[in-house]
């Protein structure tokens, strides 16, 4: 069975190729309606590349209020699917290494952590704690459940040369 979301994408790229057919055809047999049309259709995809950048500037100042917040409670409380807040993540995952915030990918889901509680972490981690001891001071200021979501801290920042000097 095929997800509602991987349908959509694939409607939107048969439309897409669809459309540049058109618009190639239309071109061969009236230039200027062709290029009329092609700028229309360049003007649409712009303004959606603008919305969907807008979007991720809107989830991430609501999501940066939190020390730390999973993906399915990022997608209760937007009201927004799990899959389109997962796709927005993993977008903003791939381009993090220079940001102060942190998104983590751990047993099928996302976690983020405001840049507060990074750098918390990253105290904790030059000043020589351990997963358990780190661990149970990010307890008594986040909501981190496990040693594994520890870890997986420790790993994303290493991956991304952001811990510094041990």
């Amino acid at each position: 069975m095929i997800s509602i979301s991987k349908l959509i994408r694939y409607v939107k790229t048969i439309l897409f190729y669809l459309s540049i057919v058109i618009i190639l055809g239309l071109y061969v047999v009236n230039r200027i309606l062709g290029l009329i049309l092609a700028s229309f259709f360049f003007l649409a995809y712009f303004v959606t590349y603008l919305a969907s950048l807008s979007s991720k500037r809107r989830l991430l100042k609501i999501i940066r209020q939190y020390p730390l917040i999973s993906d399915t409670e990022i997608s209760n409380l937007l009201s927004r699917s799990l899959d389109n807040i997962r796709n927005t993540l993993f977008s903003l995952a791939k381009n993090q290494k220079n940001r102060k915030w942190l998104i983590v990918f751990l047993n099928n889901r996302y976690i983020f952590l405001n840049e507060k509680t990074v750098e918390n972490y990253k105290e904790l981690y030059r000043m020589g704690y351990n997963e358990k001891k780190i661990l149970e001071h990010l307890q008594r200021h986040t909501r981190i459940r496990s040693r594994a979501e520890v870890k997986a801290i420790e790993l994303t920042l290493a991956s991304q040369n952001r811990l510094g000097d041990h």
